[in-house]
């Protein structure tokens, strides 16, 4: 396999792994937001019985799995700066997910982030 083509074999995989972390957190939100009060043990059976959460593990399997792969194949140095575009992920799913409301200071650092993506992106088209 060529160099080009083994990098675009990680395409994929790069898309799994935050989409994967962005829907744990959509998840844990959810599973959250219903578990209301009571014991350890009332909310232990409450996950243990909630689709949400077999459906979060699942998902976290998969995340792990993609992340993995990843790291087979490229050095942690360059593979974990690209998972931060999960956090913009997160925070879009909070404002869309959850109306949650978000200040410019937060919109200013994910504009931040996919800047610092693109950086990278282009450095790597640079070194290929």
């Amino acid at each position: 396999m060529t160099p080009s083509r083994s990098k675009w074999a990680l395409v994929p995989l790069m898309i799994t792994q935050p989409l994967c972390v962005a829907a744990y957190q959509y998840l844990a939100k959810a599973l959250g937001n219903g578990l209301g009060q009571g014991d350890a043990l009332t909310l232990a059976l409450h996950l243990a019985t909630s689709p949400l959460f077999w459906t979060l593990i699942g998902v976290e399997i998969i995340g792990l799995l993609a992340w993995l792969a990843i790291l087979n194949r490229l050095d942690l140095a360059r593979a974990f700066p690209l998972t931060a575009i999960s956090y913009c992920l997160v925070i879009a799913i909070g404002i869309f997910g959850f109306h949650e409301r978000v200040d410019l200071a937060t919109v200013g650092g994910s504009v931040l982030i996919l800047a610092g993506i693109g950086l990278l992106a282009r450095g790597e088209r640079g070194e290929a």
